[in-house]
């Protein structure tokens, strides 16, 4: 019987032991720890944060009417580079995806600008900054 449960015992412990060594693995993967991002705006939404290890820009609207268009613009602000997304306004609550960046570089900051052109009326709305 004390045999059986040193057998037992060995048994449970090279199991967690083997677990522990796989959370480990596991968890060193590419996520990377971001501060700030969110949404601004009211009936215009720029937005951006961060899904995994993947940078999100994307935006919303809520208009009565969608006789206009949307620019959804993310800035790498530490470089200067920009990613546009052009759309079509929907009519009523509406979603944009923009760019996604996978593993943005590190210490970079990012921020989404959407520009919605009514025919020559434009509104711009800026997202929070979000630091990689």
């Amino acid at each position: 019987m004390i045999t059986k449960r040193i057998a037992r015992a060995s048994t449970l412990a090279l199991a967690t032991a083997a677990l522990a060594g796989t959370f480990t693995v596991g968890g060193a993967g590419n996520a990377f720890a971001a501060s700030g991002g969110g949404c601004n705006g009211g009936t215009q939404q720029a937005c951006i944060s961060v899904n995994g290890s993947t940078l999100v820009a994307d935006a919303y609207t809520n208009f009565a009417n969608s006789n206009c268009t949307v620019d959804l613009v993310l800035y790498d602000r530490s470089t200067g580079y920009r990613w546009d997304t052009m759309a079509g306004c929907g009519l009523g609550w509406s979603h944009y995806v923009g760019t996604q960046v996978p593993n943005p570089t590190p210490g970079h900051v990012y921020q989404t600008q959407l520009i919605v052109n009514w025919g020559g009326n434009v509104g711009v709305t800026w997202s929070p900054e979000l630091t990689a």
